[in-house]
C-alpha cells in the first residue's frame, strides 16, 4: 500500500508503519508470540470480538462499499456490494461456531479396552498462520482467513494482493478496533521474495493460499508444513433436457459474469443435452447481451473492466482460438482496453482452449452433447475443479450425475459459481488442497488433541 506520495505502509500493532525489513521482522516476532495470548481466549470472548466486527462492518457499509470499489478499479460496485455482505456473514457465522465450539469427543468404550474411558477431542491452534489473497475478493478473501483464526485462536499475517492492499487493511482495522489483539494481526503488502522468507519461517506452520498456480509451488516448497490451497477452475454447468431453461439461463448467466467473470466459481464450460441446446443458447444469449457494461462504480454496471489489458488480451485470445476452430461468436466479445464485452460462444469443442484453460473473464462456451454420460465424461476431462452446476428437474439423475462428476461441490439447479460461505469449499485436483468455509477452516487452523479421562467405578456406600 502507497499513498501518493509516501513509502510502502504495512498495518503492524494496529498503526500504519513503513514497509521495511525491520517492521516485517516487528509484525512477524508480534504475530508469532500473540498465539500465545489468543490461544487462551474463551470462546464467549473470540464470540464477542467477532459480533463487535460485524457491528462495526454494517455501521460504515457504504464508505467502505465505495473504498473497495475504488480501489480495485475492476471490480464493479455491485460486486462490491455482495463483497461486503459476504464479508459480514463470515464474521457472523464464525461467531456462532465459537459459541457452538469447536471440540469434540471420541467414544472410547466401542472398544473393550476403552471401558470407563472418557474422550475429549480438544481443537488446539496449530500456531501463526500465514493467509495469502487474491485481487479478486479484496475484503472476501481475507475475511475467510482472518474470521476462522480468530474462532481457532491463531495469530495471523495477511499478505494481500498488491493489487488491493488497502481493503485487507480496512478489514484488518475494524478487526483490531473490536477487540482483537493489535499484536496478532498485521498486514504486510510484501514482495514475492519476502513473502517466500515468510513462507519458510518456521514460525508459521501454516500456509493458506487463495489464487493462482504459484500455490502447488509453495507447497513444494516448504512439504513438512500445512498448506492450503484455494485455486481456481474451468467451471462446469451441464443441463439436462427436461431442466427449466430460463432458470438455468438466468443463472448461468449470473453465474458466468459475477466480478466480470474474475472469479474462481465462474461459469465458463456450459454441456446442453442436444434437444435443448438451440433454444438455451438463444435464451442465455438474450441475457449476456443485455448486461450493462462500463465504469465499475456506476451502480448500474454489470460488468467492468478485467484487472488489466494483459487479461483483457489473454481473453480475447480465447475466443479468437474458439472462433477460428469453428465456434459460433453469438454476442460479445469485442475488446476496449481492458473492458471485453460479454460473449458467448456457441458449439465449442473439446480441442478449442476456451474448454480447458480458464478463461478469468466474461465469457461463456455452450457445447451440445448427445447424451449426459457425454456430458459427464467432458466434464471430467478437464483436471481440477471446484464446483459443478447441474440442472434437472429429475432428481434421481441429479443425484445420479452428482456421484459421477469429479469436484470438490456439486450444486443441483444451480451454476457452479454459487456459494454460501459457511459450506466445505475447495477443488480437487489442480483446483486446490484443502477446505475453507468456517468450520472447515478452522480444522484448517487447528490440530486435534486428544484428552483421554480413565476412571474406576465406585461402590457407593
Amino acid at each position: 500500500m502507497t499513498d501518493n506520495n509516501g513509502p510502502m505502509l504495512a498495518f503492524i500493532g494496529g498503526n500504519h508503519v513503513p514497509l521495511d525489513d525491520a517492521s516485517i521482522e516487528q509484525a512477524v516476532a508480534g504475530v508469532a508470540s500473540a498465539i500465545a495470548a489468543t490461544k487462551k481466549l474463551s470462546s464467549y470472548d473470540r464470540a464477542a470480538i467477532l459480533d463487535r466486527v460485524v457491528q462495526s462492518l454494517k455501521a460504515e457499509e457504504n464508505a467502505i462499499v465505495d473504498a473497495i470499489t475504488e480501489e480495485s478499479g475492476c471490480l464493479t460496485r455491485r460486486d462490491m456490494v455482495l463483497e461486503l455482505e459476504r464479508t459480514i456473514e463470515v464474521f457472523s457465522l464464525s461467531a456462532a461456531v465459537a459459541r457452538e465450539g469447536v471440540d469434540g469427543q471420541v467414544n472410547l468404550d466401542a472398544a473393550a479396552r476403552g471401558r470407563d474411558a472418557i474422550g475429549i477431542v480438544k481443537a488446539e491452534p496449530i500456531g501463526p498462520v500465514l493467509g495469502i489473497t487474491a485481487f479478486n475478493g479484496p475484503m472476501l478473501i481475507a475475511a475467510h482467513k482472518i474470521a476462522p483464526a480468530i474462532v481457532a485462536g491463531c495469530s495471523i499475517i495477511i499478505k494481500p494482493s498488491p493489487r488491493v492492499p488497502r481493503s485487507a487493511v480496512l478489514l484488518a482495522q475494524h478487526v483490531v478496533k473490536a477487540g482483537w489483539p493489535a499484536e496478532a494481526l498485521a498486514v504486510l503488502p510484501l514482495d514475492n521474495d519476502a513473502t517466500m522468507r515468510i513462507i519458510h519461517d518456521p514460525r508459521f506452520p501454516l500456509i493458506t493460499f487463495t489464487g493462482g498456480d504459484v500455490g502447488w509451488k509453495i507447497k513444494d516448497a516448504v512439504p513438512r508444513k500445512r498448506v492450503h490451497l484455494e485455486l481456481g477452475g474451468v467451471g462446469a454447468v451441464i443441463i439436462a433436457a427436461d431442466a427449466d431453461m430460463e432458470l438455468a439461463a438466468d443463472q448461468c448467466t449470473a453465474g458466468g459474469f459475477v466480478r466480470s467473470g474474475q472469479a474462481c466459481l465462474a461459469v465458463q464450460r456450459i454441456y446442453v443435452e442436444r434437444p435443448a441446446y438451440e433454444r438455451f443458447t438463444r435464451l442465455i444469449t438474450e441475457r449476456v447481451a443485455a448486461l450493462v457494461t462500463g465504469d465499475p462504480r456506476n451502480p448500474a454496471t454489470e460488468v467492468g473492466p478485467l484487472v488489466d489489458e494483459a487479461a483483457a488480451r489473454r481473453v480475447e485470445a480465447l475466443i479468437v482460438d474458439a472462433t477460428a476452430k469453428g465456434a459460433r461468436l453469438m454476442c460479445g466479445g469485442t475488446r476496449d482496453g481492458a473492458l471485453v464485452q460479454p460473449a458467448v460462444l456457441a458449439d465449442v469443442t473439446a480441442k478449442m482452449r476456451l474448454m480447458r484453460v480458464e478463461a478469468f473473464g466474461p465469457v461463456v462456451a455452450l457445447a451440445p452433447v448427445d447424451s449426459l454420460a457425454e456430458a459427464v465424461t467432458q466434464t471430467n476431462a478437464v483436471d481440477g475443479a471446484i464446483h459443478v452446476g447441474i440442472y434437472t428437474n429429475n432428481l434421481d439423475l441429479a443425484l445420479t450425475l452428482a456421484d459421477q462428476v469429479r469436484a470438490g461441490g456439486v450444486i443441483i439447479n444451480g451454476p457452479s459459481a454459487w456459494r454460501v460461505d459457511q459450506m466445505p469449499y475447495g477443488g480437487t485436483g489442480t483446483s486446490g488442497f484443502g477446505r475453507e468455509g468456517v468450520r472447515s477452516m478452522v480444522a484448517e487452523y487447528t490440530e486435534p488433541k486428544v484428552v483421554v479421562i480413565r476412571h474406576r467405578p465406585r461402590k457407593l456406600g
